[in-house]
């Protein structure tokens, strides 16, 4: 059986400067009423909606988030929030054992205070998550620290080591995590902030954090989905709570703002984008360990395109920036995607920065062998 279809993509394009006027209006218009409000200053980095979100999530396959009710710094690291000494024994100590670490809090309010498990004289303590990513072996635990310095008593780098060292509590529910880390960037502050209010008003307090810097501010409002580790971008307040309640209920990632796996390399992130999206238009939802990809060379996928008796679609000596990658499902059906990185017109990196050079990882063809 063969198959083809004309790429899709999970959000609009614009390449005129009038196309993109109207682009970022209609994507002002669709955020919901608490994000509408905010005013966001036109030199903000997540103006810019042309790029598509399919494989630009940060690469992590384990995780680590300490609650922390003070401020974050620039990077939560650098000193200025756990101060120096304690940042760079940790962040060798992450590092080492191959984490990505956040400092997070619960929105409003209540992230002025702490929501670990009292300790023996009853004074409240940190609470922190720790996630596992690998498709097939997600687990997200949480357990209580009295200090910031105990992280580093802890045998980080051996999961069960770890987690017996804790008696870490495996969590039967997802986290959502929103980045308003407003000192990397105001866009996530401006519009991350909104979006966890939001959440934390109609999901259980343990399930909704404000979180530090994840990657991608210019993606805002963003949020990452632990254990899985899916990485979402450009979400309203509808799209946040529906990413959550499709995971937590049916371990099925909504593909609205769906920008990839944390576990997976950018052009595989892409690639289970894209296929999900063709399901979708059929009708079929996959869940998230029901799909696997792997990031080959254009040589390899246009061989088993030939091997499938499936003529290349378009020439491919005209596309020199080619990225492939095949998706087999667990039933063993599989797709051969093909991507294409674009030159875009040149955008901040972050608010208030000078332009800088810009892609976007466009789906050039995608067919089922």
């Amino acid at each position: 059986m063969t198959e083809s279809c004309t790429p899709a993509t999970p959000e609009p394009r614009a390449t005129a400067p009038s196309e993109l006027k109207n682009l970022r209006a209609a994507h002002a218009d669709e955020l919901s009423s608490r994000t509408r409000a905010t005013s966001i200053p036109a030199d903000s980095c997540s103006l810019y909606d042309d790029e598509a979100l399919g494989g630009t999530a940060g690469r992590a396959t384990a995780w680590l988030a300490l609650e922390h009710e003070g401020q974050w710094g620039r990077d939560v690291l650098d000193g200025s929030a756990l101060g120096e000494e304690l940042s760079a024994a940790l962040g060798e100590a992450v590092s080492q054992a191959g984490l990505k670490f956040l400092l997070i809090r619960q929105a409003g309010r209540e992230g002025r205070v702490l929501h670990g498990a009292p300790d023996a004289s009853g004074n409240p303590t940190h609470r922190v998550l720790y996630a596992l990513c690998t498709p097939g072996e997600e687990k997200l635990y949480s357990f209580s620290v009295s200090t910031p310095e105990q992280l580093l008593d802890l045998p980080l780098d051996n999961p069960q080591e770890l987690i017996q060292a804790t008696g870490a509590e495996l969590m039967d529910s997802p986290a959502i995590l929103v980045c308003t880390h407003s000192k990397r960037d105001r866009c996530c502050a401006l519009r991350g902030r909104p979006i966890a209010a939001h959440l934390a008003d109609i999901l259980p307090g343990n399930a909704v954090w404000e979180c530090s810097h994840t990657g991608g501010h210019r993606f805002a409002p963003v949020g990452i989905m632990l254990p899985t580790g899916y990485t979402y971008g450009r979400l309203s307040e509808p799209s946040a709570l529906a990413a959550y309640l499709s995971l937590a209920g049916r371990a099925i990632p909504s593909l609205h703002g769906l920008r990839g796996r944390s576990t997976d390399t950018p052009v595989e992130q892409a690639a289970e984008v894209a296929v999900r999206l063709e399901l979708e238009k059929k009708g079929e939802e996959v869940t998230s360990g029901g799909l696997v990809s792997r990031e080959t060379s254009v040589a390899e996928a246009l061989s088993a395109l030939r091997e499938a008796g499936i003529e290349p679609p378009v020439n491919f000596s005209e596309h020199p920036t080619l990225e492939a990658a095949l998706t087999t499902h667990t039933d063993g059906r599989t797709w051969v995607t093909f991507f294409e990185r674009v030159t875009l017109e040149p955008r901040p990196n972050s608010c208030g920065k000078g332009p800088a050079d810009a892609f976007s990882r466009e789906l050039l063809a995608l067919h089922q062998l």
